[in-house]
This record gives structure tokens, C-alpha cells and sequence, in this order.
């Protein structure tokens, strides 16, 4: 901090005068000003629901919501992936019967 800092202080000036300021002058009172009636606006009447009202949905066959949600979550394995058709046994092997 040294290195950085003047070596001596600066001497106060010595040619410091001191100038009056005026009085501020007293504030005039002034008349407050009346009140106006503002208008308050009428609220508008919000409209009411008008969306139509959907029909409930139609279930879907048992087996087909089966799928859907199991192709959905990727548990497929009793979807037929062979490509034959109704050749072949549509159970997981897991659970064919061997006889």
C-alpha cells in the first residue's frame, strides 16, 4: 500500500469562503382541488360456457385395449411378431403347454 499512496497529504486549502444562500420563501397556500366523479363502468357480462359437451368415448373390445396399452409400455409378448398369422400358438412360450 505504500508504493501506491502520495508521500506527503495534501495541505487544506486555505482560500475556503462561505457564501450565504437565500431564505427559501414560505409556500403560498393553494386551494386543494375538488374531487371529480369518475364514472365507473358498467361490468360487462361474461358469456357463459358454450363448449359442446362431448360424447363419452366408445370402450374399446377388451383385447384391443389389451394391446394397445401393452404395445404402448412395450410388454408385446403376446402379439404374434412370425409374420404367419393363425399358424402358430399366440401364448408366450413361457407358458405353451408341452404335451
Amino acid at each position: 500500500m505504500a508504493g501506491c499512496s502520495k508521500s506527503e497529504p495534501e495541505p487544506p486549502e486555505m482560500n475556503m469562503t462561505v457564501q450565504e444562500l437565500e431564505p427559501t420563501p414560505e409556500p403560498t397556500p393553494t386551494e386543494e382541488p375538488t374531487p371529480v366523479a369518475i364514472p365507473t363502468p358498467t361490468p360487462t357480462p361474461t358469456p357463459g360456457n358454450e363448449t359442446a359437451i362431448l360424447p363419452p368415448a366408445e370402450d374399446a373390445a377388451p383385447d384391443a385395449q389389451m394391446m394397445d396399452d401393452a404395445s404402448v409400455t412395450g410388454m408385446t409378448a403376446r402379439s404374434d411378431r412370425s409374420g404367419h398369422g393363425d399358424d402358430f400358438d399366440t401364448a408366450p412360450v413361457e407358458t405353451r403347454r408341452r404335451d
